[in-house]
């Protein structure tokens, strides 16, 4: 059965993300990262956003893509392994409890072109990313929908990744324990982490304040860092009976917001020394 094209927001949002796959000292990981696009003058600079602890510690990391044949998307994926991958290929926010990185992007999605495997892709308008503006106007619960690779999983006929739903469990206008994070109420794993955390409403919606707009809408509101979890205790049998300790996940997400992404943005393309045009006030972001 063909596939319709790419053409609705959901479409293009299964589009936005990469599979990462890091080479760490002690074995393998996999990750979620996602685009977003900034300009300078005529100058186009795709950005991947994803976690420190993804790219941290790892010797090389594999990013893979839909694969594009004459602008529509294959099923059958590309990727590039950068080797010899190192912090400076990457920029972490400053401060160290915000588990937040932006690589630029631009370089691996030219390589993969020049070796005759051009990715297929979506990125998200810098435009997207939530202000403080428009977080006031959400309600204290609102749905949320983040993609990625939960377990690193995703659906090797197509390469698409994975979308999820839940809801905020903490006013995304609040800070959650001092931190510029909020918590979801939805099922995040390992693999999860880097993944857009979007309010994704299509056809209607209904603000704080209580009014129903006949539209849709699309707000880039964070990037899923960790999962809350708690120690459990059981009884094992074994030889002799033991109890075992282990983290179980309770479904609570931790989710940085978008202001703390384009403050790594701000330092990347500083290092870059780029000057971004109409690029987002960070300090104007929730």
């Amino acid at each position: 059965m063909p596939r319709p094209p790419v053409s609705t927001i959901a479409d293009q949002v299964f589009y936005s993300t990469v599979r990462i796959e890091t080479s760490l000292p002690n074995g393998t990981s996999t990750g979620t990262g996602f685009l977003l696009l900034y300009s300078s003058d005529e100058v186009v600079y795709p950005v991947l956003v994803t976690n420190k602890h993804v790219l941290a510690d790892a010797t090389a990391a594999t990013f893979t893509l839909a694969r594009s044949e004459n602008g529509a998307p294959m099923s059958a994926g590309t990727q590039i392994t950068m080797t010899e991958f190192s912090p400076a290929a990457w920029l972490g926010h400053p401060r160290v409890d915000v588990d937040v990185a932006v690589m630029a992007f631009g370089p691996v999605l030219n390589e993969m072109e020049n070796r005759g495997a051009p990715a297929f892709y979506r990125a998200f308008g810098n435009d997207l990313l939530l202000t403080e503006a428009q977080a006031e106007s959400l309600d204290s619960i609102e749905n949320v929908t983040f993609v990625g690779y939960p377990s690193g999983l995703f659906d090797t006929a197509s390469m698409l990744p994975i979308a999820r739903r839940g809801q905020t469990a903490t006013p995304i206008f609040n800070d959650y324990r001092g931190w510029p994070a909020f918590l979801i109420d939805a099922s995040v794993f390992p693999g999860s982490s880097g993944s857009p955390v979007l309010i994704l409403d299509r056809g209607s919606y209904t603000t704080r304040g209580g009014d129903t707009h006949i539209a849709s809408r699309l707000y880039v509101a964070g990037v899923v860092a960790a999962v809350h979890t708690r120690r459990v205790h059981g009884e094992v049998q074994m030889a002799a009976t033991g109890v075992a300790s282990f983290d179980d996940a309770i479904d609570l997400g931790i989710v940085f917001k978008a202001s703390t992404i384009q403050e790594c943005v701000d330092l990347l393309f500083q290092r870059l020394g780029v000057d971004l045009t109409g690029a987002p006030d960070a300090s104007a972001l929730a």
